[in-house]
């Protein structure tokens, strides 16, 4: 049932993103409010804000982010002496790197003007939006390590809502910023959500990863008991 959930999810997401890329090469549908909603976002402008947003997509603040999630993540796994909570949130953050980079390099969608942009200028394809797509994996990596380590509602609640308002207030940011279009931030969490439904699903307890572990050869219970007996032997005084 989880894998097909995942499924589910992830075929949603890749949907929603095939969606968003055909209106981006058509510039048609939400294509249509890129401009408008830029113009309407440069004009309310206001000091709190900017202060408040640029901190947002500052790097300082962004790897402080990802050092709290990873320390969070490695405690889990410390205390479950397991190592998919690691591996969970390490193929989210190198998927959403790797699937970014190579989104950007297909399509090559052109970003807003510079005269736009607050702060220093950026360059490179906008589709999608990098930052958006990979903090966005990161707090939701982040929140289904503790969502299947921990049984307390409250802390799965707390986990997953503080990832949601993360990964929106990057996403505004980057609009905020004059960074991105409106499409290039959506089509950043439909990604998001292919990156992490694929992960979960490999991640999950029953399902690919314990197939997988099952391949890996063990020493049989016979082997370490006979190899216990052995160095006992030895370890006797010949004049005993």
């Amino acid at each position: 049932m989880t894998d097909r959930r995942s499924l589910a999810w992830c075929l949603a997401s890749l949907a929603a993103w095939s969606a968003l890329l055909g209106m981006v090469l058509t510039r048609e549908g939400l294509a249509e409010d890129d401009a408008p909603v830029l113009r309407w976002l440069v004009g309310h402008r206001s000091g709190a804000a900017t202060t408040v947003l640029t901190g947002v997509s500052d790097s300082v603040v962004d790897a402080a982010a990802a050092a709290g999630v990873a320390g969070v993540v490695l405690l889990i796994a410390v205390r479950g002496r397991s190592v998919w909570p690691l591996v969970t949130l390490a193929g989210a953050v190198g998927g959403s790197v790797v699937l970014a980079e190579l989104v950007k390099a297909v399509v090559g969608r052109a970003r807003p003007g510079t005269a736009t942009m607050l702060g220093t200028p950026e360059t490179g394809s906008g589709f999608p939006s990098a930052h958006t797509l990979v903090m966005t994996a990161l707090v939701g990596a982040g929140a289904l390590v503790v969502w299947r380590a921990i049984r307390a509602v409250p802390v799965r609640a707390g986990a997953v809502v503080l990832a949601v308002l993360t990964a929106v207030a990057m996403g505004a940011s980057r609009l905020y910023l004059g960074d991105h279009w409106l499409t290039d931030v959506l089509a950043s969490y439909a990604l998001a959500g292919v990156v992490l439904t694929v992960v979960a699903a490999l991640t999950a307890p029953g399902s690919v990863r314990d197939r997988w572990t099952a391949t890996l050869p063990r020493i049989p219970r016979a082997t370490r008991a006979d190899s216990g007996r052995k160095a006992a032997v030895e370890g006797v005084s010949p004049s005993s």
